[in-house]
């Protein structure tokens, strides 16, 4: 460089020379060629001496082209003028000047420009740039093969940067951005990395809608630094306005800033990103913080995690983040109160551990499914095969379906695939009590779990009860064994025979097994027999009539298809023992006839008969055989004319309701039983 800088000395003195002898000569210029150092290359480079005829001249360096050394070297600045510029034998210095920056995709309009060219040391300095709508400055130094570039924006407007830059992953509509950027290294290494940005009103989209954000703004800071073959960054992000949507989540900041700050290692040769910290906090809704290990490459996979969330606000944590990832799924329409506080551990995308405390919960359904109210609790559960630590599940008030349940408390186990009742529990139900002795859950891959309960029905109230489910009520209460109930296969089945007392007898439930129960077409079948209730009980709570006596019968093969009768043999009477007092009232022998499709009514009004207000009987007997929808009804004995007796006359007076009408749709049926209607089918005599 000594002899090129001698030179240029004696080619400018001879230019000053010159011009002080042509006075008709304009300009004056000499072409140098190419300078290099350190990898920083001037091309094209010529001294002009411009405006010779005026009082004062003016000495104008002018440069096609500067490369700067790697790895910046695909920014280029051009048609560089320097107008005072200084030249030794060791250095080049631009003072005052003006270039532009072009790169592959766009061309810069000119801006204040200088520069350094020096054996030691190079710099360059571009302020005032006018680019992406907003103003860039941008500093490189470069000493002894380390390098530095400080890179500022201010009020770049988002469309023009995804337009000019051809950024197209994002539909860019409105914001700005501001940042400042400094990054160094050595050769073609980065080794450090420091910037600062904020987002101001940024609207933009996703080509399939997955993420967007509106009017948001933001802050963030990173800083990362190489260490050997891997490298040490933080994080700290910062959400103050506007809403930002990650399907199917959807974030609205206002007065609660939404924050997360982290820090980790990212090795690129082994394909590994550690995140050994992270923060997550959305003021008043939800914090999160932990650990994360991430597998990079072609594919990426969570290695491992252990986080923990916390909600001092049930409420706007399942609003937020719970209720968009229940939709059209079987929690859709759940909400939650009160705080919680979860802790999980996941292994190569699956969970492994999850230790949950509670407090305070109150679940609403909008579908009427479950609800509690004082809720709390602390659950435990590991995939480890061994039991984990004992969890506990209590709460003040729990209603399933329309069903309450009192205060209590349960102690279980939970561990691998399987949830165990660890003692038995009585749990306040209807003015007694469903006393818990056993229950298992066992869930299998890709199939049904395997369900198990054992239980008794304990004094439970039958007028609550049939308040709660909207039945006609009853008196009374229900009592009974509950002698073993398994879910398998799709399955559900009870073990044994439910004995229940009811109406001063007793109901015998067996066989009784549904499956496809949680699907959208369940079926169900059972084997049940009454064994001499009260008639008069039961009469008594229904606007069907009086009739003293007792009742037994069965239905034996009851099939049911999404909850509606499909087939059954079903018969009800008067037990053949049965020495109780027999009478029955006008209107309970309407109703029976009736059900038959008789014309009770009438012959009742018409005849003496009518002078009575209750009837003797021997005998009650009404049958139904039901297949492909008809039901084939029968009664105590075969009648004249092809009919069939359903009462049979005692003592006095006395009558007799024969019914002809055999065979019934069941629908027809079910109305007549509803509705109590007449027709001209039964003759009472």
């Amino acid at each position: 460089m000594d002899k090129r800088s001698a030179s240029i000395k004696l080619w400018v003195t001879l230019i000053l020379l010159f011009s002080t002898a042509s006075a008709a000569i304009d300009d004056v210029s000499l072409d140098i060629g190419a300078l290099n150092a350190q990898g920083w290359k001037l091309e094209n480079i010529r001294l002009v001496l411009e405006g010779i005829p005026n009082p004062r001249q003016q000495l104008a360096l002018t440069i096609g082209k500067l490369t700067l050394p790697k790895p910046l070297d695909d920014l280029q600045l051009a048609d560089i003028r320097c107008t005072a510029f200084k030249w030794n034998d060791h250095q080049t210095v631009c003072e005052q000047g003006r270039a532009r920056i072009d790169s592959k995709r766009w061309r810069s309009p000119k801006a204040a420009f200088s520069f350094r060219l020096g054996e030691k040391s190079s710099s360059a300095t571009v302020t005032g740039l006018r680019l992406f709508g907003g103003i860039l400055n941008a500093e490189m130094t470069e000493q002894a093969m380390h390098w530095q570039v400080r890179l500022t924006g201010e009020k770049l407007d988002g469309m023009l940067l995804q337009k000019q830059l051809g950024f197209r992953p994002v539909e860019i509509k409105n914001g700005e951005l501001d940042f400042e950027l400094l990054a160094s290294g050595a050769k073609d290494d980065i080794d450090e990395i420091d910037l600062t940005a904020r987002l101001d009103r940024l609207t933009l989209q996703t080509p399939d809608g997955k993420a967007a954000t509106e009017t948001l703004s933001a802050n963030a800071k990173i800083h990362a630094i190489r260490e050997g073959e891997h490298w040490h960054w933080q994080i700290a992000e910062q959400l103050t306005s506007g809403a930002l949507y990650l399907e199917p989540v959807y974030l609205e900041t206002g007065k609660e800033a939404i924050e997360l700050v982290g820090q980790g290692n990212w090795r690129p040769l082994r394909q590994r990103l550690d995140i050994d910290t992270f923060a997550f906090e959305h003021a008043g809704t939800a914090a999160a913080s932990g650990r994360v290990s991430i597998k990079t490459g072609a594919q990426v996979k969570l290695t491992r995690a252990n986080f923990s969330v916390q909600s001092e606000d049930l409420a706007r944590f399942s609003s937020v983040y719970l209720k968009p990832f229940a939709e059209q799924t079987a929690f859709e329409g759940l909400s939650l109160e009160g705080r919680a506080k979860a802790e999980l551990t996941l292994t190569g995308q699956a969970l492994t551990h999850l230790a949950l405390n509670f407090a305070g919960l109150a679940v609403h359904d909008e579908n009427g499914r479950i609800g509690v109210e004082g809720g709390e609790g602390s659950i435990y559960w590991s995939n480890d095969p061994d039991p984990a630590v004992p969890s506990a599940l209590g709460w003040q008030k729990l209603s399933l379906y329309s069903l309450p349940l009192g205060p209590a408390r349960l102690a279980f186990s939970a561990h691998a695939n399987r949830i165990e009742l660890l003692k038995k529990t009585r749990l306040p139900f209807l003015g007694g009590n469903l006393a818990l002795n056993r229950f298992t859950f066992q869930s299998h891959p890709e199939q049904e779990p395997d369900v198990y309960f054992e239980g008794r029905l304990n004094n439970v109230s039958l007028e609550q009860l049939t308040g709660a489910l909207h039945w006609t009520p009853l008196s009374g209460t229900v009592s009974g064994r509950i002698p073993g109930v398994e879910y398998r296969d799709d399955t559900l089945q009870l073990k044994g025979e439910l004995n229940v007392k009811v109406f001063d007898g007793n109901v015998r439930i067996a066989n009784l097994a549904s499956s496809g129960l949680f699907g959208d077409f369940p079926r169900l079948s059972a084997e049940i027999e009454l064994d001499r209730l009260d008639l008069d009980q039961i009469t008594r709570k229904f606007e069907f009539g009086g009739i003293t006596g007792r009742l037994s019968g069965f239905v034996k093969n009851l099939q049911l298809e999404n909850w509606r009768p499909v087939g059954f043999y079903a018969w009800f009477g008067t037990p053949e023992d049965d020495d109780s007092r027999h009478r029955i009232s006008q209107k309970a022998v309407q109703n029976i006839a009736n059900i038959g499709g008789g014309g009770a009514a009438d012959l009742l009004s018409r005849s003496f008969l009518r002078f009575f207000d209750t009837f003797g009987y021997d005998e009650i007997g009404l049958g139904c055989y039901l297949h492909d929808g008809v039901c084939q009804m029968m009664g105590i004995e075969a009648a004249e004319n092809g009919g069939y007796r359903i009462i049979k006359g005692g003592g006095l007076p006395r009558i007799d309701v024969i019914g002809y009408n055999s065979r019934i749709d069941w629908n027809v049926l079910i109305e007549r039983l509803q509705r109590v209607t007449a027709s001209d089918e039964v003759i009472i005599k």
